[in-house]
């Protein structure tokens, strides 16, 4: 499963990317929705996590030019924006899953298998990667 995280607090961008890494997820990082650019070629990831309020241009944007780009790529967003509009500008964009900071891992690990097990990422490899 190659994942990307796109999150410009440094300690929980780690904190995630080692979550995962222990699961056998290929994980990139990135800061801020610039640096994850290539997040958008087709195929490159199977999911894309973006935090909402980045610096530059939001998570949101970032992940609806995913979409766009690739509609077999999975997509969540994370934040700690408690706006109302957020999750429902999310489902309106087509993101896959979205969660509320601060979750848990159990969290975390529930809202991927759901990404996978619903065939979002048209991908049936590394399934064992959320498990």
């Amino acid at each position: 499963m190659r994942i990307a995280i796109v999150e410009d607090d440094a300690l929980l961008r780690e904190s995630l990317a080692l979550f995962l890494r222990v699961r056998r997820c290929r994980v990139e990082t990135y800061g801020s929705a610039e640096e994850a650019g290539e997040t958008t070629k087709p195929g490159r990831f199977d999911i894309v996590i973006s935090d909402y309020l980045l610096p530059g241009e939001d998570g949101l944007s970032l992940l609806r030019r995913v979409r766009e780009a690739s509609g077999n790529t999975g997509t969540m967003l994370i934040t700690a924006h408690a706006r109302l509009e957020v999750p429902r500008e999310a489902q309106a964009a087509g993101i896959d899953s979205f969660l509320m900071k601060p979750f848990s891992t159990k969290d975390l690990e529930s809202a991927l298998l759901r990404i996978v097990v619903g065939g979002v990422t048209g991908s049936e490899r590394d399934v064992e990667a959320n498990g």
